[in-house]
């Protein structure tokens, strides 16, 4: 039995960027705890490390390289972690980053994060940028982070192709999850005693989702 993910283990995860990595983070940290991983906020105690990327701007991405630079040099002194480079920019740029980078373990975009568990198990992928949003969000294990308030992703994606715009290439199509998909992840958030719901998307005008009715719910007016 491959015993890459076991337990006692722990996970830093480091967000750049928008409320929607925010949340994606926290869904990587749930799918990790769910294998017996805790999350820390000190990298040195940690045995995966997770660069959840922004690369809307130029600035965020120099960000990133700083910080993997920094981590390269605490790896030589602790050869038994991994480092995980998630998001936009793994979405964007990858293979550049793996090139520049070597000590870049895995790179999952932000609609495949899903799959990192079993990538680090498995130790046979270690790039993955397909757009799986439908597949993402059945596969997340939703758990509030605070007692207070919450992001809850509702949309994702843009049509528009902006020509100052990367989004539709790092975050795909347009994506509208179901009505009943974000009551379910709603009232798992209200049971633990949450205050408030901030509602994500990239594009929320262009939500269209489906009403346990089969018909459309649209949220522009």
């Amino acid at each position: 039995m491959n015993d890459n993910l076991k337990e006692n283990k722990n996970i830093f995860i480091k967000s750049y960027g928008c409320q929607m990595n925010v949340y994606d983070s926290n869904q990587i940290k749930n799918l990790f705890v769910n294998k017996g991983y805790d999350q820390v906020t000190n990298i040195n105690e940690a045995d995966l490390i997770v660069l959840n990327t922004c690369h809307i701007r130029e600035k965020a991405v120099e960000k990133v390289h700083s910080d993997i630079g920094r981590i390269t040099k605490l790896k030589k002194n602790k050869n038994n972690y991994k480092l995980v480079l998630a998001g936009c920019v793994a979405q964007a740029e990858g293979e550049e980053f793996k090139k520049r980078s070597p000590d870049v373990d895995y790179i999952v975009g932000p609609q495949a994060y899903h799959l990192l568990p079993n990538m680090i198990n498995s130790n046979n992928d270690f790039i993955n940028d397909a757009f799986l949003q439908s597949d993402k969000f059945n596969n997340l294990l939703f758990k509030s982070s605070n007692q207070v308030s919450e992001f809850l992703t509702i949309q994702e994606g843009c049509d528009k192709f902006c020509s100052f715009c990367v989004v539709p290439f790092t975050r795909g199509s347009e994506f509208s999850r179901s009505v009943n998909d974000i009551l379910k992840e709603l009232k798992i958030y209200l049971n633990s005693g949450l205050k408030e719901v901030i509602l994500l998307g990239q594009n929320v005008n262009a939500y269209h989702g489906l009403n346990e009715k089969g018909k459309q719910v649209d949220l522009a007016y």
